[in-house]
């Protein structure tokens, strides 16, 4: 049986419940056989829930110790999960997570994920409340999401958290998939790399993946490689419905699924 991988996870070091042993032992308890950690990046005007940056030099050194210590039993990597906002570029990580969770508008930082009443305000206040007003700024911030050095893109449309049944605005409106396929072009130029994020399937019963079923198509078509991640919080969310998202892949076309390795990315056949 092949072996998991996961290398989308936060720990109590941002908004994660478990410690960075406690989510290793769960992995090793998944069947992974490989884990990667993704703590948020800090950001100096939103504490909660980056990592300060005294917490990024212990995260590193902490996950640092649980590769020695269960090297025989799982292949760690430390990564992180760069904030389009933050600082950066960051340096010393096996591999970053490209993200955007903030847009910069009327001279604040507003949050596209924090709560469904916080989005609904923040549209209201910020766009008149036109949601494809926020869809397209949403989707110009991310096309330009080589500034965070990402080898994977994190959540792609992640403004949709929130957007059960079309019922905020319409994922078939010309103006939304405009925005979002012409960030998909530009995005390709520098990370060919999209995760397929089950995290909000756990913990909100969203019944999709990020990227939708209609962007992977897309994805696809455009010649866009994908990776598997559950934006694991606990150790219930760990791989979930991994098996389900190797399915709709293959009935996408797509043949293959990254795995980080030593030596890089490396194809995984589906």
């Amino acid at each position: 049986m092949e072996s998991l991988q996961n290398l989308h996870s936060h720990t109590i070091y941002c908004d994660g419940s478990l410690t960075v042993e406690e989510m290793v032992q769960a992995a090793v308890s998944k069947g992974c056989g490989s884990f990667g950690f993704s703590g948020h990046s800090f950001m100096a005007w939103d504490a909660w829930p980056s990592m300060s940056p005294d917490g990024t030099r212990q995260y590193m050194l902490d996950v640092a110790h649980m590769k020695d210590k269960y090297a025989d039993k799982i292949k760690i990597y430390c990564g992180i999960e760069q904030e389009y906002h933050s600082d950066g570029p960051p340096v010393g990580f096996d591999y970053i997570i490209g993200a955007v969770h903030y847009l910069k508008k009327d001279g604040v930082l507003i949050s596209v994920d924090t709560g469904a009443s916080h989005q609904q305000d923040s549209v209201d206040e910020h766009y008149g409340g036109d949601y494809y007003a926020f869809a397209e700024h949403y989707y110009e911030t991310i096309a330009d999401i080589a500034k965070t050095n990402a080898d994977i893109v994190g959540h792609f449309d992640l403004l949709t958290k929130f957007n059960f049944d079309d019922s905020r605005f319409d994922t078939s409106h010309p103006r939304y998939i405009g925005a979002a396929l012409n960030a998909m072009d530009e995005v390709l130029r520098s990370c060919r790399l999209f995760e397929v994020n089950t995290g909000a399937m756990y913990k909100l019963g969203k019944a999709e993946q990020y990227p939708s079923t209609f962007l992977l198509r897309e994805l696809y078509g455009r010649g866009g490689e994908v990776i598997l991640s559950s934006d694991s919080h606990d150790a219930g969310s760990i791989c979930w419905k991994f098996s389900e998202m190797k399915e709709l892949l293959r009935s996408l076309g797509f043949k293959t699924i990254k795995r980080l390795t030593k030596t890089g990315f490396a194809d995984v056949q589906l």
